[in-house]
C-alpha cells in the first residue's frame, strides 16, 4: 500500500542532471556528487545509487554515520566526509574505507592510532580555510603534509578548500570580481606546490561547488563538488546560466476530510483566517512536523519578509487567500488557510474540483522534510521549458 504522504524522487531526473554537469567538465576532471543532508532531503541511499549509476566519481557527505550507511548499502564509490571527526570516530573511517578531513596538524596522531588499532591504511583530505572562517586552524598547510607523511599508512590524497558566495571570504577577495577564477587558481598553485615540496606526491585538488563550477571552468581543477545543481536547483547568483535542469522531488500526499464552513467561521489556530462566503476546506495531514511551512531564522528577520506575513494575515482575516501560497490538485490551485500545524494543514478547495482521496502536492523546503516521509522513486511532470 502506497504510504498517504511520501516525497517523489525522480530518479532518471537526478540522472539527467549529473550528465548535464559532466558535459561541461574536460575529461580528467572528477565529479563529486554531495549528498549531505539526506541527499538535500532526497534520501541519502536513493540519490547516492542514482549518482553512482549516472557516473559519479565519488560522493560527499557530511558525518561519517552518512558515509557508513551508504556503505552498508552496498555503495562502492571513494566518499569524502566534509567535517572533522572526533578521535572515537576515526576507527569508522578507517574500517568503512571513508576518506576523512582533516582541518589541524593535532588530528593527525588519532588516525595513526586507528591505522595501528585495525592494521589497515587511512585515507585523508587536508582543507585549507581560504577565507571563509568555519573550519580550518593556524597549522600551515606544509606542515600538516609533513607530519602526515611521517606515518605511511595515512595516505593524505587530496587537499581542498570552499568558497561561499561573494562577501563571504575568499582567498582573494575583490580580485575574482576582475577575472573570475582567480581564488580558485592561486588556491590550486599554492597547495600544489605546497605538496610537492613536502614530496606528498599528486594530492588530487578540489575547490569548486555548484556556484563556482558554473562561474570559473579555471577552477575545476581536478575535482567538483556539486550539490545544489544535481537536485535540479541553480545557486542564487547563477540565475542566467543557460543550463537545463530537470525537477527532482515533490512532497506529496492526500486530502483525508473535507467541510464546508459557512461565512464568519475560523479555521485553524488562533482564527487568523476567517471564511467571507460558504467555504470548502480539505485537510490534508502534513505539518509543520514534516517541515511544512518552517522557515529560516535568518527569514523571519529580514523586513520584507515580516511586511509580507502582516499582510498576509490581515487580509486571511477578511477571508482572501494568497494563491502564492498553495498546494496543487493536478493543474488547480489550492491555497493554503489558516496556520499550519504540527500534524496538518487547511486548504481552500471552493473553486475547483476536489474529494477525499485526491492526491496533493505540497510546497516545502526541501532540506527541511521530515527523513521518516518516506522517499519513493517516481516520475515527475517536467514543465516545458524548464530550467
Amino acid at each position: 500500500m502506497q504510504p498517504v504522504t511520501y516525497v517523489a524522487v525522480d530518479v532518471e531526473a537526478l540522472s539527467h542532471n549529473l550528465g548535464t554537469v559532466r558535459t561541461r567538465l574536460a575529461e580528467s576532471v572528477r565529479l563529486m556528487a554531495v549528498v549531505k543532508a539526506n541527499a538535500y532531503g532526497h534520501g541519502l541511499e536513493l540519490a547516492a545509487a542514482a549518482f553512482a549509476d549516472a557516473g559519479a566519481d565519488w560522493l560527499g557527505v557530511s558525518t561519517v554515520a552518512e558515509g557508513v550507511r551508504l556503505r552498508e548499502a552496498g555503495i562502492e564509490l571513494p566518499l569524502l566526509v566534509f567535517l572533522p571527526v572526533l578521535a572515537d570516530g576515526i576507527e569508522a573511517i578507517v574500517e568503512h574505507r571513508l576518506t576523512g578531513t582533516i582541518v589541524a596538524s593535532e588530528e593527525i596522531p588519532a588516525y595513526v592510532e586507528a591505522t595501528e588499532s585495525l592494521g589497515r591504511e587511512a585515507e585523508a583530505h587536508v582543507y585549507m580555510d581560504t577565507g571563509l572562517g568555519r573550519l580550518g586552524s593556524d597549522d600551515a598547510l606544509g606542515e600538516m603534509l609533513a607530519r602526515a607523511q611521517a606515518h605511511p599508512r595515512l595516505n593524505i590524497s587530496g587537499i581542498y578548500t570552499h568558497f561561499g558566495p561573494g562577501d563571504s571570504g575568499t582567498m582573494l577577495g575583490g580580485i575574482d570580481d576582475l577575472k573570475p577564477g582567480s581564488s580558485g587558481r592561486a588556491f590550486a598553485a599554492l597547495a600544489g606546490e605546497t605538496a610537492r615540496n613536502t614530496s606528498t606526491g599528486r594530492a588530487a585538488l578540489h575547490c569548486a561547488a555548484s556556484a563556482l563550477f558554473l562561474q570559473a571552468s579555471e577552477a575545476h581543477l581536478d575535482m567538483v563538488r556539486i550539490g545544489t545543481l544535481l537536485y535540479g536547483q541553480k545557486p542564487p547568483d547563477a540565475s542566467e546560466d543557460t543550463m537545463k535542469l530537470h525537477k527532482t522531488f515533490e512532497l506529496r500526499s492526500h486530502i483525508v476530510a473535507i467541510r464546508t464552513l459557512p461565512p464568519g467561521s475560523p479555521v485553524g489556530y488562533g482564527g487568523e483566517f476567517v471564511t467571507r462566503r460558504d467555504t470548502s476546506i480539505a485537510t490534508v495531514p502534513v505539518g509543520i512536523a514534516d517541515g511544512l511551512g518552517v522557515a529560516p531564522t535568518s527569514l523571519m528577520r529580514n523586513l520584507k519578509y515580516v511586511a509580507a506575513e502582516y499582510m498576509r494575515r490581515r487580509e486571511a482575516g477578511r477571508g482572501r487567500t494568497n494563491r502564492a501560497l498553495a498546494a496543487m490538485l493536478g493543474d488547480q490551485v489550492a491555497p493554503f488557510v489558516g496556520r499550519i500545524s504540527m500534524d496538518q494543514c487547511c486548504l481552500d478547495v471552493t473553486d475547483i474540483e476536489a474529494q477525499v482521496g485526491d492526491e496533493v502536492t505540497l510546497p516545502i523546503r526541501r532540506v527541511s522534510t521530515s527523513p521518516e516521509i518516506p522517499r519513493l522513486a517516481a516520475s515527475i511532470e517536467q514543465e516545458s521549458g524548464e530550467n
